[in-house]
């Protein structure tokens, strides 16, 4: 069972990764698990696809979970940038942008393993491509080095060889931040940022950088996360409701990969049926 119950009423995870992308899950299996713990809500924030949201939807319909369409786009300001995107509408204008977002992961994987190669590590993209069902991304490449016996772990595997500045890295072209908050809000959906907590270099959200924001269309900050101590989760919140943007969270769950079960990260949101309730009302959705 999900450590973090929360508000018993409304159980909601809005931060999941599906085979889609980097997750080892399916998107039917995570329904699945959302359902057995008593989930009301979950949205399928795959990278850079909406490709599994088809396949959690029809399982959300037969096992009583409400599946939210979700994407978390890759962007680069001072440091990579994660922004969410729910319920988009114009999917196919998103995937216009999301499948050469998708093309140029391939490119830039293809030039990672030949760099691995290049160590004298004996590895195929084939082997890489092959856990992926569309997504192909560095936490594919570090389970085949995990696989191999080369590393531990996938921590050890992005310490060692993926991590920028690292032997097996590859800086890859990505939109700006700007970009992907004006597309996800062209394309009719709620723009959030992604754990704005999670690591040294993006410690440097302050009010006025997500101000700033707002007027390419930014809606939601993602204050709840397993990066967030319980005082950046109140800061983070204290923004939001003074700059008007709407409070989410989630677990950033990717099956196996990661020690993080549905609903974790949220223990600390003391307002958090409220606010799941402003999100679903900005969604044009309804709580029954």
């Amino acid at each position: 069972m999900n450590r973090n119950n929360g508000d018993k009423a409304i159980r909601f995870d809005l931060h999941i990764h599906t085979t889609a992308s980097d997750g080892t899950d399916s998107p039917e299996a995570v329904v699945a698990l959302a359902a057995a713990n008593g989930f009301s809500a979950i949205a399928i924030t795959d990278h850079d696809t909406l490709r599994g949201v088809p396949e959690a939807k029809a399982a959300g319909k037969r096992l009583g979970v409400r599946v939210i369409t979700g994407v978390e786009i890759s962007a680069v300001g001072t440091t990579e940038v994660h922004v969410l995107g729910y319920g988009v509408k114009d999917v196919s204008r998103m995937e216009e942008t999301l499948s050469r977002m998708r093309a140029m992961r391939e490119r830039r994987m293809a030039q990672m393993v030949e760099k691995i190669r290049g160590l004298g590590i004996d590895i195929e993209l084939d082997q890489v491509t092959s856990l992926s069902a569309g997504t192909v991304g560095r936490s594919h490449l570090a389970r085949v080095l995990v696989q191999k016996g080369v590393v531990r772990d996938v921590r050890e595997a992005f310490v060692r060889y993926l991590a920028p500045g690292r032997p097996g890295y590859v800086e890859r072209e990505k939109l700006s931040v700007e970009e992907a908050v004006r597309l996800i809000a062209a394309c009719g959906g709620l723009a959030g940022i992604a754990h704005p907590g999670q690591n040294h270099g993006e410690a440097s959200w302050d009010a006025a950088r997500f101000r700033a924001l707002k007027p390419c269309g930014l809606r939601c900050i993602e204050c709840h996360h397993m990066a967030h101590s319980a005082q950046a989760a109140a800061g983070f919140e204290r923004i939001a409701r003074a700059e008007g943007l709407l409070v989410t969270g989630g677990s950033d769950y990717h099956g196996t990969v990661k020690a993080v079960t549905l609903g974790d990260g949220m223990k600390h949101w003391k307002n958090k049926a409220d606010d799941f309730r402003r999100f679903m009302e900005a969604l044009g959705e309804q709580i029954v």
